[in-house]
């Protein structure tokens, strides 16, 4: 083999070893982090039972946690806006 050979197979390898390496501390951070801890956040494991049960258990929410008043003045704007109609571009 030729020097040129021997030097592209050895940075090929150590492109490899990066890569490899990389992709192990990426797995490893992504393993490690954690959801901060402040009041209201949902976890994965909250929105897993969500979507299967529909609900949280009444000891992982407060009762406190919604204010329903603000939730119905969100939703009230929401659906005061008036919407533009959509270009017809084919006309």
């Amino acid at each position: 083999m030729t020097f040129y050979q021997w030097l592209s197979l050895i940075l090929s390898a150590l492109a490899l070893l990066f890569l490899l390496v990389a992709s192990f501390v990426i797995i490893w951070r992504r393993r490690r982090a954690r959801a901060p801890l402040r009041e209201g956040w949902l976890t994965d494991e909250m929105v897993r039972q969500i979507i299967e049960r529909g609900a949280l258990n009444d000891e992982q929410v407060p009762e406190a946690a919604l204010d329903l008043e603000q939730i119905a003045r969100e939703e009230e704007r929401f659906w005061s806006e008036t919407w533009d109609e959509p270009e017809h571009y084919w006309e």
